[in-house]
C-alpha cells in the first residue's frame, strides 16, 4: 500500500486537492444558500404545525374527579390551549410582516422579538381570562388556575428567555434568518411541551368546576 502511493503520489495528491477543492465549493454554495434566504422564507417552519398539533392532542385528555369524568375541567383546559395556540401563532407571523427584518440590527431585533414574545403571554391569558371570566368562574379561582400553569411553565419561560440572548449573542448566527430560525425552533421545542404542562395543572385542579354551567 505504501508503495503504491509513493508510486502514484503526484495523482493521489491531485485527486485529494480536487476531493477538497470540491468540498470548499459545496460548502461556499450551501452557506450562500442560507445567507440568500429571507425570514419570510420561514412561513412554512414546523412551529405554525406544532401549535396546530399540540390542539389536537390536549382535545384526547379527559380530566376526573374522585373518578368522575370533568367535563368542566376538560373543556376549560382545551380552551385554555385553543388560546394559547392561536395568539401565539398570531404574534409569531407577525415576525414575518416586520420592516426591513433581514437588514435590521441584531440587538433591535433581540429587543423586539423579545417584546413580542411578553406580548404573546399577555396576549392568551388576557383572553382566556376574559372567557372564563365570562362563563361565571369567579375571578380568584381563574387567577389560581393561571397561577398553577404559569408556575409549571416557569422553567420553559425562562430557557426562552435566556436562549434569545444567547441566540443574539452567538457569532453562529451570522444573518437575521438564522436568529430567527434558531427561535422559532426554540418556540416549536416549547410549544412541544404544552400539553404536559396543561395535563400537569389541570390534574392539580379539584372538583371546583364541576357543578357550573361551562
Amino acid at each position: 500500500m505504501i508503495d503504491f502511493l509513493l508510486t502514484h503520489w503526484g495523482e493521489t495528491s491531485a485527486f485529494l486537492v480536487a476531493v477538497m477543492g470540491l468540498l470548499k465549493v459545496i460548502q461556499q454554495k450551501r452557506k450562500k444558500k442560507i445567507i440568500n434566504l429571507k425570514v419570510i422564507d420561514l412561513a412554512n417552519h414546523d412551529v405554525f404545525d406544532t401549535l396546530n398539533r399540540v390542539v389536537y392532542e390536549v382535545k384526547v385528555q379527559r380530566y376526573y374527579t374522585h373518578g368522575e369524568y370533568d367535563r368542566v375541567k376538560t373543556r376549560m383546559c382545551l380552551d385554555f390551549t385553543k388560546s394559547k395556540s392561536y395568539h401565539c401563532s398570531k404574534r409569531m407571523k407577525s415576525v414575518l410582516d416586520i420592516k426591513n427584518i433581514d437588514s435590521m440590527n441584531s440587538e433591535e431585533l433581540r429587543v423586539i422579538i423579545t417584546e413580542l414574545q411578553n406580548e404573546m403571554h399577555s396576549d392568551y391569558i388576557t383572553a382566556i381570562k376574559r372567557l372564563w371570566l365570562s362563563k361565571g368562574i369567579k375571578e380568584e379561582e381563574v387567577d389560581y388556575v393561571i397561577f398553577l400553569f404559569e408556575k409549571f411553565r416557569f422553567d420553559v419561560v425562562s430557557a426562552f428567555s435566556h436562549r434569545i440572548n444567547a441566540i443574539f449573542g452567538s457569532s453562529f448566527h451570522t444573518s437575521n434568518f438564522e436568529k430567527i430560525l434558531a427561535i422559532f425552533d426554540m418556540w416549536a421545542m416549547g410549544i412541544d411541551l404544552l400539553p404536559r404542562d396543561m395535563h400537569t395543572t389541570f390534574e392539580n385542579l379539584n372538583g371546583i368546576f364541576k357543578d357550573i354551567k361551562y
